[in-house]
C-alpha cells in the first residue's frame, strides 16, 4: 500500500450514479428459450397497469466508484475519476466516497446534465436485479477533464463503463498516461459498453493486464458458448490475469497456466447489487499485494459475498481490513486449482 508522498493505489475512471432500488412483489416474470436453447427470463409489467411498490432506497453507486470506496476502506490510497451533475444526487454521491475516503477533487461537475441515475427492480422470485440506466453526466465525461497529474503517479489504473464517443477517448488517454510510468491496467467492462461499443471494448482490452467480468458478459463479448475459450481468447488478446463470476455458483480466476475455481462461502443473499464490483475489488487487493491466485480468488469471493448480505452497494463491505480477516476465518470457502487448458 501506498503512503502519502507515493501516489496512489488505484485511481478508477467511470460512472457514478445514483442507484434507487425498488422493491416490486406484482411485476410479471417469463421465460422464453431462443433456438439455441437458451433460457432467457424476462420481466413484465401489464399495459395500462400501476404496479405498487413496498419501498424504495437509495445508495451512491456506479462500477468505479465503488471499487475505489472499498479499496479505500481496505486501506489503500485511491481516486475516483468521473462526472456528476450539479444536483443533489451528485452532492450525495460525492460525499459518500469523501467519507469513504476517496480522493474525489477531479470529480467534474456538470451543470448541463444531471447525475447518472439506475433504477433497480428487485422482485419476490429472484435477488438478481434488472436495471434501468440514465447516463446523465457520465456521457459528458471527456479526456480533457482528465487529471493527468494523478494518472502519472498510480500503482494502478482502472476502467470501467463509459460509452459515449468522449468518454472512451477518455478511457484511451488514461490507459496512455498510465501505462508511461509502467502502471497496471485493469478493465471491468459492463454488458452496456460489451454490448453498445464491442470494437473499443475489444482494444481497451487488448492494452490492459488484467479484467474481471461475469460470465455473460464474457460470452457476449468473445463470442464464445463455454467459459474456458472465452477466457482462452482474452488470453489471446494479451491478458495477463482474468478473473470470470458465475453468481451462486462462485468465480474462475487465471493468469493462463493455472485456473483457481472457488465456491462462494454461505451467506444470506439480500442484494446482488455491487457483487462484481466487489469481486473486482478483491482481484485488485491481491494483485496488487502480491498475492497468490488463491488467496486473491479468496479475497474477492468474500468481499463479494460481504455485500450481497445487505442491500444496496457499499454497505456490506468491511469498512477495516481485519473484518474481512475475521470473515475469511469464520468462513468455509471451498476452491480446486487445475491446469489451464
Amino acid at each position: 500500500m501506498n503512503d502519502e508522498n507515493q501516489g496512489y493505489d488505484i485511481v478508477g475512471l467511470g460512472s457514478c450514479t445514483m442507484d434507487m432500488i425498488f422493491s416490486v412483489d406484482d411485476i410479471l416474470r417469463m421465460e422464453l428459450v431462443d433456438k439455441n436453447q437458451s433460457q432467457k427470463k424476462y420481466m413484465a409489467i401489464e399495459h395500462s397497469s400501476k404496479l405498487n411498490v413496498n419501498s424504495v432506497k437509495f445508495f451512491p453507486g456506479g462500477s468505479a466508484a465503488n471499487v475505489t470506496c472499498n479499496l479505500s476502506q481496505l486501506g489503500f490510497k485511491t481516486a475516483f475519476i468521473g462526472g456528476v451533475g450539479d444536483d443533489m444526487n451528485g452532492n450525495a454521491c460525492i460525499e459518500d466516497m469523501r467519507k469513504k475516503g476517496v480522493d474525489v477533487s477531479s470529480v467534474e461537475v456538470f451543470n448541463s446534465e444531471t447525475t447518472a441515475i439506475s433504477v433497480i427492480l428487485q422482485t419476490p422470485w429472484g435477488k438478481d436485479s434488472s436495471i434501468l440506466a440514465y447516463k446523465g453526466a457520465n456521457n459528458l465525461f471527456s479526456e480533457e477533464h482528465l487529471p493527468e497529474e494523478k494518472l502519472l503517479k498510480t500503482r494502478c489504473f482502472l476502467w470501467t463503463s463509459l460509452t459515449s464517443n468522449d468518454g472512451i477517448k477518455a478511457i484511451e488517454r488514461g490507459i496512455a498516461l498510465a501505462k508511461s510510468q509502467n502502471s497496471l491496467i485493469a478493465g471491468a467492462p459492463s454488458i452496456s459498453i460489451i454490448k453498445n461499443r464491442p470494437k473499443e471494448t475489444v482494444s481497451l482490452l487488448k492494452k490492459s493486464d488484467f479484467a474481471s467480468m461475469n460470465e455473460e458478459e464474457l460470452l457476449t463479448l468473445t463470442d464464445e458458448s463455454q467459459p474456458i475459450e472465452g477466457m482462452k481468447k482474452l488470453f489471446d488478446w494479451g491478458l495477463k490475469i482474468v478473473n470470470i463470476t458465475f453468481g451462486k455458483d462462485g468465480q474462475w480466476i487465471s493468469d493462463g497456466d493455472k485456473i483457481i475455481k472457488t465456491t462462494p462461502p454461505k451467506v444470506f443473499l439480500q442484494d446482488t447489487t455491487g457483487a462484481g464490483d466487489a469481486t473486482m475489488s478483491g482481484v485488485l487487493y491481491g494483485i496488487l499485494e502480491k498475492k497468490s491466485l488463491k488467496e486473491t480468488a479468496k479475497v474477492a469471493a468474500s468481499l463479494s459475498a460481504m455485500e450481497i448480505e445487505v442491500e444496496g452497494v457499499r454497505v456490506g463491505t468491511p469498512v477495516k481490513f481485519s473484518e474481512l480477516e475475521k470473515f475469511i476465518d469464520s468462513h468455509e470457502i471451498r476452491q480446486e486449482i487445475e491446469n489451464f487448458e
